[in-house]
């Protein structure tokens, strides 16, 4: 029996998305603990252009990514490998534009990242998200790991920006901070209520993803995404990367697979996937990008459980008599992942 067969023996992963109720939280949690090393210059910013986001801690201003920089884009990677075979994301799908409520059942991401439709009325529903990403942190101070770079302000042209007497605008010049190759992040991904095609999907796409943050001329893919180890609980456990970085940050050690590792151990146990265990799983989840018949079973299987569980609220209703929809004309949000 290989360690995953014993995790499904245990009830802590379902074998297939059929053994799972989607509209019901069964407090089965899967975390994904991850080393993410910057391989080329990462630019991470807010609400000023030119600067990276940070805070202050333990007396020194650190950098900060808040979970949605890596959301969306690795959501942007999934859907990527999706539409790389036809038909396994529905024509029209269009990511903040669902006018449909098909698009959204239709499309075996929304299980996991969750979706909503912008459409009013019938057409208007939502699903919640199944992945959460956890927000990091830098062990070393910010002006150790960042670099400021010169950029020019084109003209329509193409060539620099000139004010009306022909000199170089004022506005020509800026720069922006960078933050340098070599960096290593700690960040944690949990599962809700997944089932192993689910897993396998979100491992597939945090291993892919290897473009982060704002796009430049010099930024290329920038990211590699090492995971350490997956944990697997009922209930959820207190592990995350402030705490982790914080501890680093008393004691003035950070060595963050070390860490990584010794944090998962002792919330999880022997339910804990690492080591050569782990290296066979992740191997097998890299051959998947390539496997288009698994891939389009994976998507058959998950798009059927949605239409199976959710088929009153996704269903057409006929029209009754006058004209007017039996459906309700509010749709519950699928933040029913509750008994």
């Amino acid at each position: 029996m290989d360690y995953m067969d014993r995790i499904y023996e245990k009830g802590l992963l379902p074998k297939n998305i059929e053994e799972i109720d989607l509209g019901k939280n069964k407090g089965i949690f899967v975390k994904i603990g991850i080393v993410s090393e910057t391989t080329g210059f990462l630019i991470i910013r807010n609400n000023e252009p030119t600067e990276t986001t940070s805070e202050e801690f333990f007396g020194q201003e650190r950098v900060v990514i808040p979970g949605s920089k890596w959301r969306g884009a690795e959501r942007t990677y999934a859907l990527s490998v999706f539409r790389k075979y036809k038909g396994l994301i529905p024509e029209g799908y269009e990511r903040n534009a669902i006018d449909k409520k098909d698009l959204l059942i239709n499309n075996p991401l929304s299980a996991l990242f969750g979706d909503s439709s912008i459409a009013t009325g019938n057409e208007a529903t939502s699903i919640a998200s199944r992945i959460y990403y956890d927000w990091s942190y830098s062990y070393e101070p910010l002006g150790l790991i960042t670099e400021r770079i010169t950029h020019n302000t084109l003209s329509e042209s193409g060539t620099i920006l000139m004010d009306d007497s022909g000199k170089t605008a004022s506005n020509a010049l800026y720069n922006t901070q960078y933050i340098k190759p070599g960096v290593k992040f700690v960040r944690f991904v949990t599962l809700e209520n997944v089932s192993r095609e689910l897993l396998d999907i979100a491992a597939l796409t945090i291993i892919g993803t290897r473009r982060y943050g704002a796009r430049t001329a010099i930024v290329g893919e920038n990211v590699y995404n090492n995971i350490v180890a997956i944990g697997f609980s009922r209930g959820d456990r207190p592990v995350t990367s402030f705490t982790l970085l914080s501890e680093a940050w008393e004691k003035g050690v950070y060595d963050p697979q070390k860490q990584i590792i010794e944090a998962m151990k002792a919330n999880y146990g022997e339910n804990l996937l690492v080591g050569d265990e782990l290296n066979s799983y992740i191997k097998d989840v890299v051959d998947l990008k390539n496997n288009e018949t698994k891939l389009r079973e994976y998507s058959n299987s998950i798009i059927n459980k949605m239409k199976k569980d959710w088929k009153e609220r996704f269903e057409k209703k006929k029209k009754g008599k006058g004209g007017s929809n039996n459906e309700d004309t509010e749709d519950k949000a699928d933040s029913d992942l509750s008994d």
